[in-house]
């Protein structure tokens, strides 16, 4: 990705936590990697999608360890595209 955000939220997720690993980020839990393969991301539609994902795992964070990773990881992710968006 060409995206001058994108290298910016790399260089987000990075400072919390998150790995890069071929040519893929990764979560701190590894409950998730992502990547991309186009040249102008549609940043702002994937920070709802993730926010919609955090919001409906808040709900199972007590059922179990995985749930809590999960939610975690995707709120890391969510504040680090806010942060991008943000500027």
């Amino acid at each position: 990705m060409q995206d001058a955000r994108w290298l910016q939220l790399k260089q987000s997720l990075l400072d919390r936590g998150w790995t890069w690993r071929d040519e893929t980020l990764h979560a701190p839990h590894d409950t998730m990697s992502f990547t991309t393969s186009t040249a102008c991301p549609n940043l702002p539609g994937f920070r709802d999608r993730m926010a919609v994902a955090a919001d409906t795992t808040a709900a199972f964070v007590d059922c179990s360890v995985e749930q809590a990773d999960l939610h975690e990881d995707l709120v890391s992710l969510v504040a680090a595209l806010d942060d991008i968006l943000d500027n």
